[in-house]
């Protein structure tokens, strides 16, 4: 098991450039922060850390970046360079900045944890329209963990323009692959086939449905196992 290594605090400047202003996430091997580009003071953006980073971790965090680089669609966050930190054992992502909270948080945040069937079609109208763009690429792009907690909703426009995040775990489909996924799957959000054939299409289509059902209820739907 890896030593656990301690995050940046505020302040901290990362390539001699990004300034460290705030922790935006946190999770077992890395985080992600707020930082400011010294040379354009105006510019804000995301920056995703995997600290001491395997082989097989660095390899996912280049062929998110390079998948995102190339799409071009509002409810996805532009993605800008991956790049190494080898002296703090780090390997980064700098994309977009959204000023926003996830739809769980803003869920729970509600008196029954729950939205009106309006409110629940504007949030997420722009997550479909991205998730039909994704499967109309040449191969489609399968996101593999759609929920509420990967969907960022900006603090401006009332729900309008939610954002689509984490893609950590998607994948370019290929119909001819039997790859599982057993092991990214997000409870009540993953279709069957994440634990049995394989992952397809339709497997972002099982997981915005349970999300639907999610912000609609109340309730995360049982597990699809």
């Amino acid at each position: 098991m890896r030593e656990v290594q301690v995050s940046f605090p505020r302040g901290k400047v990362v390539r001699e450039r990004y300034i460290v202003e705030e922790m935006l996430g946190k999770g077992g091997f890395g985080a992600v922060y707020r930082v400011r580009d010294r040379r354009v003071r105006s510019n804000v953006f995301a920056l995703k850390e995997v600290i001491d980073p395997t082989g097989h971790e660095r390899n996912r965090l280049a062929f998110e970046c390079e998948l995102l680089k190339r799409l071009d669609h509002p409810g996805l966050p532009r993605v800008y360079r991956v790049f190494d930190d080898e002296r703090n054992s780090r390997v980064y992502m700098l994309m977009d900045y959204i000023e926003g909270p996830n739809l769980e948080r803003l869920r729970m945040q509600q008196p029954e944890k729950r939205f009106s069937l309006p409110r629940v079609m504007k949030i997420l109208s722009p997550i479909v329209e991205a998730m039909r763009y994704l499967h109309t690429q040449n191969p489609p792009i399968i996101h593999r963990d759609i929920k509420p907690a990967n969907i960022i909703v900006p603090v401006a426009g009332d729900g309008d323009g939610a954002v689509l995040v984490d893609f950590g775990i998607a994948k370019e489909y290929d119909q001819d692959s039997t790859t599982t996924a057993v092991r990214h799957c997000s409870p009540g959000y993953g279709a069957p086939e994440h634990y049995a054939r394989g992952t397809n299409t339709r497997t972002d289509i099982y997981g915005l449905a349970a999300t639907f059902y999610t912000l609609l209820t109340g309730n995360v739907p049982v597990d699809a196992l």
